[in-house]
């Protein structure tokens, strides 16, 4: 990402140099640079630190904390990409000013502080930039979907919108977040508190029996919400093992689940993707990285994923109808190859789907091709209890990359003509492009994006979405490498572990163990053959034995070498590799 690195400044390790120190650079393989007399600040051996260049040394110009702490790491990788700086003086005062203009009365704002609103969002979430509502409406069921209505507190062209063009997404870290906005906004104006009377942008609809959408309509609101849900407290209603105290809430929850299975099955009876996979979620306690859980998708998770895309399919559809310029989420077809590289390795690895039509194929059938695959993963999964953690992976990887266009509107994977994102616009810039849009096709005095930018505007949001998650990505195994390391201190040795071999490279074998951790098992550390990828990217063969090792296998490991700071675990198998002939 280095969005505001410069060639000055450098994350470093304190390490020990004759009498004195040296910053031995953290994340690049550069070589050591002599601290200067006096200009160590508070830093010690052993710490991470900013240094600026200064001459023939360095001097500290910022202490992160201890290498051996998690939290110290990842203020340091901030630091190493130009992040986690805060906001200038411009940005800040412009949000001071929205503060002051909150309770501010505005034409054609409709007061819903009487409607029963809930958030519902992720354990320890700050910022709340979606909430619903719910009804019965005869066979239908009315859907409010209330949107902080950011494009209120941030003026195009303002400070904060050129901060927020340019950081295109808030970058979630464990334990800690680069937000597009400057706090303020993002943890209170914007956020949809409840009990707080809050500005937001509402889109409604009814969804009948089956599914189907109709009487959309969009607004600028007053709303309150009632209360703030989690994902377990929610899970825990809708499977009876708990209650919210509040009757008419929990009529709200089962209400919106109704709702949102509803449109799930919509989705997937059009061709919609079902590919389930899950994010790791951290505990600290301070610095130190206490523990990891796997979040699975609950019906928690998909009620609010199915409001949500309503929403952003009923917008989308507004827009286009009103021919406003704006930004659409795209999500290209699977290219022919890519769906046959696919059926290639479900065949190497006996995985059955029908063999596909001969010669080119439409874009309908390569992506429901990619349906077929994933179903087919799924059921295999189901059936042989191996693969989860490798399998659905492979599929998504012969998909294309979900990306940001002015000129195109439909999206693969969810099967959908017409999609964007609205939903997300303290923390994803485009969704404050579109909110813009938004107001000025409901004639609320907005002006509308102007058409000529928007590719330019659309190319960069993609570009900052992608280096934030490979960067959100690292931070994981670092994390998880920090885990794994305390482990094994734990241990006072080396113990046998279960893992699933998730990749096959040129050098060795990428494994998930203990359903949470990875690590790379080279085949030079495997004793029992001399083990040869195949071109697919599916086994490996052991040119002695014959023995194979594909995706998905169960393989018996342990940890020899964990590099925390970069997120590096190597591996060896405990016994040779399971024979597969």
């Amino acid at each position: 990402m280095a969005r505001g690195r410069t060639g000055t400044t450098f994350v470093a390790q304190m390490v020990p140099a004759g009498r004195g120190m040296a910053a031995r650079p953290a994340f690049e393989v550069s070589p050591e640079v002599p601290l200067l007399k006096a200009r160590r600040g508070d830093a010690r051996i052993g710490d991470l630190v900013t240094a600026r260049r200064k001459g023939g040394g360095c001097e500290v110009v910022a202490v992160h904390g201890p290498v051996n702490a998690a939290g110290a790491a990842i203020r340091a990788l901030l630091a190493h990409e130009g992040l986690g700086r805060g906001f200038g003086s411009a940005a800040r005062d412009e949000a001071l000013a929205a503060a002051r203009a909150r309770d501010e009365a505005d034409p054609g704002r409709r007061d819903l502080r009487d409607q029963r609103v809930i958030t519902i969002d992720p354990d320890g979430a700050k910022d709340h930039d979606d909430a619903i509502g719910v009804a019965d409406e005869g066979d239908g069921i009315r859907l409010w979907v209330h949107i902080a209505d950011v494009s209120r507190f941030v003026p195009a062209g303002g400070a904060i919108d050129r901060d927020a063009a340019r950081r295109g997404c808030s970058v979630y870290l464990p334990g800690s977040v680069d937000p597009m906005l400057p706090e303020l906004l993002s943890n209170d104006i914007c956020s949809l508190r409840p009990g707080e009377d809050r500005k937001a942008l509402t889109a409604h609809m009814l969804v009948g029996p089956d599914g189907s959408v109709s009487a959309e309509g969009f607004h600028r609101s007053l709303i309150r919400s009632d209360r703030r849900l989690t994902y377990p407290e929610v899970d825990d209603v809708l499977g009876g093992r708990a209650t919210l105290g509040d009757d008419a809430m929990e009529h709200d929850v089962r209400l919106a689940m109704e709702l949102a299975r509803r449109l799930r099955a919509r989705r997937m009876r059009r061709g919609a993707l079902d590919i389930v996979t899950g994010e790791p979620r951290f505990r600290f306690d301070g610095d130190l990285v206490q523990a990891v859980a796997v979040e699975a998708q609950t019906d928690a998770h998909s009620l609010i994923e199915e409001c949500m895309i309503a929403a952003n399919e009923a917008v989308a559809r507004f827009l286009i109808a009103k021919r406003v310029p704006t930004i659409f989420r795209v999500h290209a077809d699977p290219e022919q190859v890519a769906i046959e590289d696919l059926w290639a390795r479900l065949e190497v690895l006996g995985i059955p789907v029908p063999p596909l039509a001969e010669g080119i194929l439409t874009s309908d059938q390569r992506r429901e091709a990619a349906g077929v695959a994933a179903h087919a993963v799924r059921l295999h999964t189901e059936r042989t209890g191996q693969g989860a953690a490798s399998l659905p992976y492979m599929v998504l990887r012969s998909l294309q990359k979900a990306i940001y266009r002015p000129d195109e509107t439909s999206h693969s994977g969810l099967a959908s003509p017409a999609y964007l994102h609205f939903t997300s616009p303290i923390r994803r810039y485009p969704d404050l492009v579109v909110h813009r849009a938004l107001v000025h096709a409901l004639g609320l005095g907005e002006p509308a994006p102007d058409a000529a930018l928007l590719p330019e505007v659309a190319t960069d949001a993609s570009e900052c979405e992608r280096d934030a998650t490979g960067l959100e990505r690292r931070a994981d195994r670092m994390c998880l490498a920090y885990l794994v390391a305390q482990s094994l201190a734990r241990d006072e040795g080396i113990r046998p572990r279960d893992g699933e071999v998730t990749g096959i490279g040129r050098a060795g074998l990428f494994i998930t163990f203990e359903g949470a951790f990875d690590g790379f098992m080279p085949f030079r550390l495997m004793p029992d053959d001399h083990y040869v990828p195949d071109e697919i990217g599916v086994e490996a063969v052991g040119e002695d034995t014959g023995r194979r090792i594909r995706l998905g296998d169960p393989i018996r490991l342990r940890v020899v070498d964990v590099e925390p700071l970069r997120g590096r675990v190597t591996l060896e198998p405990v016994g040779p590799a399971r024979p597969r002939r």
